[in-house]
């Protein structure tokens, strides 16, 4: 059987669920038709939004202008100092003025379970009595909420150089202002300048992901996927979130062949970001539009519904169109994503209402695939 992390053939997902596999561009479509999920507010400045992931030691050659770079994970490979700091100092040379960082799985020196030996020297000398064992146990909760650093708070000499422009965030929140513009408007030989007011994005950052393959002892951050380590964790405040998995559903991979963490499915019900930003899943790299309503709600489900069916041999598989035929609770979700996504294109297109409780949602992983190559576009969303 392939890896979760590798996108199967079409076939494999016609045959797991036509119902699914039919529906989803159909739902994309209509998501598309809405139009944008969030615009910026007329009388304030637009904020440009680069987002990048999984760039594993390499250097993206053209990374565009913005106003805010977001790096969601895999600065390195093998997780040492040495290399993130590299990787660090590559970010550090970028233009942005406000550059925002996460760690993922790869990035073994922020989990102290996963700190390679050579790294896990650099603890002071009065803690000499934190042994081998003990840094097994410090993070030893299954979402690995807690980093070294809450525990060697007395450390003065951090082994990572941030810069003054680099915000590094590990279940932790920053809020960033960015200055006012202006913009000009001419009426016959008159021109004027409108002051644009200024703007603040609260982002919050956090690198856990589910363990759905068994993932060695170098992999940071990871829990099991049965363990819910998302609820209540996320402010209510949040304008971004940052994390390095996708959610259930999202870009990773669904339908039925599913990667994503259902807790954080939820948590995104709860909180509702403008923007979403992972990676980790090379594969389902991309940029999708979300809007909170019961369209979405059915396809969610719908996916759910379906994840059981990966684990099916493609024999079995052979059987997906008749299981589709009589789900009658899938035909019935099919039917509301359908419906409830005409109604949103209706109350957008024809009505000119606004698209409210809606997000954009980027998989920013650079990397393509497993190729070595990062082939993957950054993404620019515009707040």
């Amino acid at each position: 059987m392939s890896s979760p992390f590798h996108r199967r053939p079409f076939p494999d997902y016609f045959l797991s669920s036509p119902l699914a596999t039919l529906i989803y561009p159909l739902h994309q479509l209509l998501n598309h038709l809405r139009g944008p999920p969030h615009l910026p507010p007329p009388d304030a400045r637009p904020i440009r939004v680069v987002c990048i992931s999984d760039t594993h030691t390499l250097e993206y050659p053209d990374i565009p202008d913005g106003d805010l770079l977001i790096h969601a994970g895999d600065l390195c490979n093998d997780g040492s100092a040495r290399e993130i700091q590299a990787a660090v100092n590559w970010l550090r040379s970028l233009p942005h003025p406000h550059k925002v960082v996460i760690c993922g799985n790869h990035d073994s020196y922020f989990d102290s379970r996963s700190r390679l030996p050579e790294d896990r020297s650099d603890a002071p000398s009065h803690n000499n009595n934190l042994s081998s064992s003990t840094y097994a146990t410090i993070s030893s909760s299954t979402a690995s909420l807690r980093s070294l650093d809450d525990y060697l708070t007395d450390d003065p000499h951090p082994r990572i150089d941030w810069g003054d422009d680099i915000h590094y965030l590990q279940h932790s929140s920053i809020t960033l202002t960015f200055p006012p513009t202006t913009t000009s408007s001419s009426s016959s030989s008159i021109t004027s300048t409108t002051p644009l007011r200024p703007r603040t994005l609260t982002i919050y950052g956090a690198p856990q992901i589910p363990a759905i393959v068994p993932f060695g002892p170098e992999h940071a951050f990871t829990y099991p996927p049965h363990h819910d380590a998302w609820s209540n964790t996320i402010p209510p405040s949040t304008d971004i979130l940052v994390t390095h998995t996708p959610p259930q559903s999202r870009l990773d991979l669904s339908p039925v062949y599913s990667t994503g963490c259902p807790f954080l499915l939820s948590e995104l019900w709860r909180v509702r970001p403008a923007l979403h930003v992972f990676g980790h899943v090379h594969a389902a790299y991309g940029i999708e539009r979300v809007f909170y309503d019961e369209a979405q709600r059915a396809w969610e489900r719908l996916c759910a519904s379906r994840k059981s069916r990966a684990r099916l041999s493609r024999f079995s598989s052979l059987f997906g169109f008749l299981r589709d035929l009589f789900d009658l609770s899938g035909l019935v979700d099919s039917a509301r994503v359908v419906l409830y996504g005409v109604l949103g294109v209706v109350w957008a297109r024809v009505w000119g209402g606004e698209n409210r409780d809606a997000g954009w949602v980027v998989n920013a992983a650079c990397m393509y695939r497993d190729s070595g190559v990062l082939r993957n576009k950054p993404r620019v969303v515009v707040l």
